[in-house]
């Protein structure tokens, strides 16, 4: 298949949309003339955000993400004429990017009259399968060598590059100016939050490993999803990060709440590394290039599948399936076998 257009469907969390950028970019190597375009939800849409090898993205909102004063009914019917708008484009082929079998996305994508879907197949005889349906990967490969599988139908069989997202440069130069009370320390980035309960490590332990780096050179920056912890649709993590900030007055730290993934990417764009635990924030600023120290559970389908890729880390699991109990000590020695990253210069 030489296809004239391909709609590349990824339709879950930003870590998941994260992983299907070195797919996207092996395709415009492949196809440098076809329009090339995703289709995502407005929850994990800005990590496309500048991407130079798409001609478009395509973003609906489920109705667990819609707005405060939105309708379910508005919401849907925003929805139908996004997909309206889809289908007069005539796709040839859609890219269901996903590690398994995808009944939504398949949908998705006969409702935007594409061609022919490319995906993996599902375990049940009985369901509708895609077009070109391959059989389930490893579950034990990464995310990213996984979705790549996708793309051997349409002849593209590279080893698959890295994460990529790309930074706005006014946010960059924001981030830049807040980052100055550091003065020339290099920045590590702690990502505080985490989606999944098992996710979280404790206060206490990011204050010790804060300390432990700030004595050793580091300026610290605290990330985290801002608002409260009981909003029905986007919790935060504002008491949280408040405790923990409130244990650091004595060492030089910024704290960076960060109200959307374009403001995050950017600020990641300027630090030297990055510890957090597996999730969004994980994957971007792996995708930023971020040396790292990575908590996770102890569990294969975890370590396996979701490590981060192609930039150096040191990976850390806990005694069970939570990072709570992986030691502050264990972080400090991790983080100091990193090395740095250099942000790129700002220019303009």
């Amino acid at each position: 298949m030489t296809p004239r257009s391909i709609l590349v469907v990824r339709r879950d969390n930003i870590g998941d949309l994260v992983c299907t950028t070195p797919a996207i970019a092996a395709l415009r190597r492949a196809f440098p003339d076809a329009r090339l375009a995703a289709l995502v939800n407005s929850y994990n849409a800005e990590a496309l955000a500048g991407n130079p090898d798409l001609d478009a993205v395509y973003a609906y909102t489920k109705l667990k993400h819609r707005d405060a004063g939105q309708s379910a009914l508005g919401a849907v019917w925003a929805r139908a004429k996004l997909l309206h708008t889809i289908r007069r484009e005539r796709f040839d082929v859609a890219i269901l990017g996903k590690s398994s079998w995808d009944k939504h996305g398949l949908r998705l994508a006969r409702q935007c009259g594409v061609a022919r879907t490319i995906g993996f197949a599902s375990p049940d005889s009985r369901a509708r399968q895609p077009d070109i349906a391959l059989p389930q990967p490893d579950p034990l490969i990464h995310e990213v060598e996984a979705v790549a599988q996708l793309l051997v139908p349409l002849g593209v069989k590279s080893a698959p590059g890295p994460l990529q997202v790309f930074a706005d440069a006014a946010l960059a130069a924001h981030a830049e100016a807040r980052f100055a009370v550091l003065g020339k320390r290099p920045r590590l980035a702690l990502h505080l939050s985490a989606r999944e309960a098992t996710r979280r490590w404790p206060a206490e332990r990011w204050v010790m490993l804060a300390h432990a780096a700030a004595y050793a050179g580091w300026g610290i920056v605290l990330f985290w999803s801002p608002g409260a912890e009981d909003d029905p649709r986007h919790p935060g993590d504002d008491a949280f990060a408040a405790e923990i900030a409130a244990s650091l007055e004595q060492i030089p730290f910024v704290a960076r709440p960060t109200h959307g993934l374009r403001e995050l990417v950017a600020a990641f764009s300027r630090c030297h590394a990055f510890v957090g635990a597996d999730g969004g924030a994980l994957h971007l600023a792996a995708a930023s290039g971020l040396p790292m120290v990575a908590l996770f559970e102890d569990l294969p389908q975890k370590t396996k599948h979701w490590y981060p890729w192609q930039v150096p880390h040191e990976l850390l699991c806990g005694p069970d399936a939570t990072v709570a109990g992986i030691p502050p000590e264990r972080a400090i020695i991790a983080l100091s076998k990193l090395p740095r990253h250099e942000p790129a210069a700002l220019h303009g």
